[in-house]
């Protein structure tokens, strides 16, 4: 009975401290961040190794860092055309995205955060609202119906949010990963 109850904890503990490795988007919020595990490195050797990412990703990768602490953090701000589009009366309209990502690192592991995501609104005849706004990743039930449905005009968000941070950090895991820098020119 005893090493039934131990194994019962034992799995509790393991299904509260469970770390996320990838971001959905759903009624109850948008993933906070995901934990990649990269064995047998140090803070420092990844910390190192994601600048590395960060300038090997963005083009003008000075402009993109926006804080960092060595051995601790990276903040990046980046951007995509078109990243975010809704779908109205059966037209696309599709909004450019910025976001800002934290990536922490301990011996052995890093978490990637985004801790900021907005759309360029551009001033139409239908809204007033113009500019930067930011989109909420929070609290994401604005953009579900009571019943839990999405609502129709929001049906592209989850998979261009999911995608766009899944993909980045998929690269960032992969490249903290390698032991090789890619060159953008292979022959010279």
């Amino acid at each position: 009975m005893k090493k039934v109850l131990m194994l019962f904890l034992l799995l509790i503990t393991g299904l509260i401290t469970a770390q996320e490795t990838e971001f959905k988007f759903t009624k109850d919020g948008f993933t906070d961040y995901v934990v990649g595990t990269i064995p047998n490195k140090t803070a420092n050797e990844l910390y190192k190794k994601a600048l590395d990412w960060v300038s090997v990703t963005y083009n003008n990768p000075k402009e993109v860092i926006k804080a960092q602490i060595e051995n601790d953090y990276i903040r990046i701000e980046g951007s995509e055309s078109n990243m975010l589009c809704i779908k109205t009366l059966g037209m696309m309209n599709c909004s450019n995205g910025r976001y800002q990502i934290e990536i922490s690192f301990k011996d052995g592991k890093y978490k990637f955060d985004v801790i900021k995501l907005e759309q360029y609104l551009k001033p139409s005849q239908y809204s007033v609202i113009s500019g930067w706004t930011e989109v909420g990743i929070g609290l994401t039930n604005p953009y579900y119906k009571e019943n839990g449905d999405l609502r129709s005009i929001y049906k592209l968000y989850p998979e261009a949010i999911e995608t766009k941070f899944n993909n980045l950090n998929t690269s960032l895991n992969e490249f903290l990963k390698s032991d090789n820098i890619p060159s953008k020119k292979s022959e010279w």
